[in-house]
């Protein structure tokens, strides 16, 4: 067992580095092959752009744009700006559309990667999202009295300088301090979104922000922000769920049906974009990118640290979920058991229901719609979520083993006196449990896997975590493949605790 227990480590260890091996021999080869010339492919042109491909972000402006002027095109959405970038710049995708100050602020941090083609498509201007209800009757004209006091007085040009110039500026802003006496705002923000919304030294800061902030520091508001998925915003603001919602949003009459918006705020201009074909990179460059990758993703702001919380939020949510979704399913497993047809039917529609509603739409209803309250915290909500799907799925796993034993063993221990739960508990249940745990462990890994979504109702977790980093860095790979190496880890960790228990109940394998 001992050599077995070495071999089987020895065989994670040396899966770890060959996933990080391809990995830069991946990058490498992608950079030097999108290094060749190819002449076809070199026709930049809003015209040539009508029927390529063009990246975008999802739900933003520039995607619904992309579907008015580029009919023929095929539109890519990505749920990052800096991934659509990144599509372009490695050739993956061929045109990109997003607003100038985008490209501009990726340019700086890429050496100039791409460029711009062509003319503007559009000019547009961004303002606050603003809900619906009583409450924003109150604060929005408020809100709108603020801008227009700061653009008189030269307070706004002082914050507009400091968040469009370079990051020697930056300072980041003590929601705790504010006074709530007028009560407290909820502002969703896109916290991958610089220099709008985004987390420097892990604090929320940016244009957006620290508008928001200082309207809330003159009028006596409390502001507590969410970090959620552009995606997310609208379905927040619309369901109520949020008071306001900040990150470059573009003022469009499409989404002024659903929410209101406060006066402009920012212009910029919508631009098609495409790979610099100048910039050629050597392998020599190459590995030099991948060391300063490194420091910038894990030292630079102490992003390392933003790592840590995202793992800890997704044990504490997974683990959570393990276990109260474990328990709920042996409670499914004794109703099913000992209770009659209304019983049965009940739990069948339960476990039919949760098995077909897939775990995104099922988190989404739960945070937007079941608990609205904004009181309840998202990671007990994605908890709830997560563990209803999970004991779903396991009560079917322990039901499906327990109906396996032969009906001979319940007779054998009846004969000689046993009784109904002491036959079950005793010589049933712990039979059941060696053909169940290896299904279980599966389950298992699919739930820490399932948390990755958690994003699209403000968790910061560790995938999340992941997106905020790369939307600060423009560097994509070191993220991913941290991510997805601690997510190996974790499931490996856990599987590992699980062979070790099956040992323990299962005779043969001692």
């Amino acid at each position: 067992m001992e050599k077995a227990y070495k071999k089987n480590k020895l065989n994670n260890i040396l899966i770890i580095g060959i996933i990080v091996i391809l990995s830069i021999s991946i990058i490498i080869f992608n950079l030097v092959l999108n290094n060749k010339k190819d002449d076809s492919k070199n026709i930049k042109s809003v015209e040539d752009a009508k029927k390529s491909t063009i990246a975008v972000l999802t739900g933003s402006s520039a995607e619904s744009l992309a579907h008015v002027l580029f009919k023929d095109a095929e539109i890519k959405t990505y749920n990052l700006n800096s991934d659509a970038m990144y599509a372009v710049e490695v050739g993956n995708v061929k045109y990109g559309m997003a607003l100038k100050f985008a490209v501009d602020d990726y340019n700086r941090k890429r050496d100039n990667a791409l460029m711009l083609v062509g003319d503007s498509l559009r000019d547009s201007a961004s303002g606050i999202f603003f809900a619906r209800n009583e409450k924003n009757k109150i604060i929005l004209p408020k809100f709108n009295e603020f801008l227009a006091k700061i653009k008189e007085n030269g307070e706004f040009k002082i914050i507009e300088d400091r968040w469009f110039g370079d990051d020697s500026n930056i300072i980041t802003f003590d929601f705790e301090s504010l006074d709530s006496k007028n009560g407290i705002i909820v502002y969703a923000i896109d916290a991958t979104y610089p220099p709008y919304t985004y987390v420097y030294n892990n604090s929320f800061v940016g244009f957006d922000v620290e508008l928001v902030y200082r309207f809330c520091e003159k009028y006596n508001y409390g502001l507590d922000v969410k970090a959620v998925d552009f995606s997310g915003m609208l379905p927040g603001i619309k369901s109520g769920k949020f008071d306001l919602g900040g990150g470059g949003n573009t003022i469009t009459e499409e989404r002024k049906k659903s929410v209101d918006f406060s006066d402009p705020v920012k212009s910029s201009q919508m631009f098609l974009y495409a790979k610099n074909d100048n910039k050629k990179l050597t392998i020599s460059d190459t590995v030099t990118k991948i060391k300063e990758s490194i420091r910038i993703t894990f030292i630079e702001e102490n992003r390392y640290q933003l790592f840590l919380r995202g793992l800890i939020t997704t044990i504490f949510m997974a683990f959570a979920s393990m276990v109260l979704g474990t328990l709920l399913s042996f409670v499914i497993c004794i109703f099913r058991l000992l209770g009659g047809k209304v019983a049965n039917k009940i739990c069948d529609a339960y476990v039919s229901i949760l098995q077909g509603i897939p775990i995104v739409v099922l988190l989404l209803l739960f945070y937007y719609i079941i608990f609205k309250s904004n009181a309840i915290p998202a990671e007990y909500v994605a908890i709830v979520a997560f563990t209803l799907n999970f004991s779903a799925y396991v009560s079917e796993i322990l039901i499906t083993a327990i109906r396996s034993i032969d009906i001979g063993q319940w007779e054998a221990a009846y004969a000689l006196g046993f009784g109904y739960m002491h036959t079950f508990l005793r010589f049933i249940f712990p039979q059941s449990l060696v053909s169940a745990i290896p299904v279980y462990k599966g389950e298992i890994i699919s739930l820490i896997k399932s948390t990755a979504i958690v994003g699209y109702i403000a968790v910061q977790d560790l995938t999340k975590m992941s997106d905020i980093v790369r939307s600060r860095t423009f560097e994509p790979f070191i993220p991913l493949i941290t991510v997805a190496i601690i997510y190996y880890l974790f499931a490996l960790i856990v599987t590992n605790l699980l062979n070790k228990f099956i040992l323990k109940v299962d005779w043969k394998k001692r």
